[in-house]
């Protein structure tokens, strides 16, 4: 299952094992503007996603 949170919020299942970076392009978001959480652990781009793990992508907020 992956969790979009921010300003767009959706949940979608993952049909195939693919990359994170993949993953963000597909679903249309820059990956300087999200932190991606894989089972509990932030991950990086070239991190395989698959099947039966919870994914989360938090949207990074910043302010003064």
């Amino acid at each position: 299952m992956i969790k979009v949170r921010g300003h767009i919020r959706k949940e979608l299942t993952i049909e195939s094992e693919r990359k994170v970076s993949d993953l963000m392009k597909d679903l249309g978001l820059n990956e300087d503007e999200y932190v991606v959480i894989v089972n509990g652990s932030p991950v990086l781009g070239d991190h395989i996603v698959k099947k039966e793990d919870d994914v989360t992508i938090l949207e990074v907020f910043s302010g003064g």
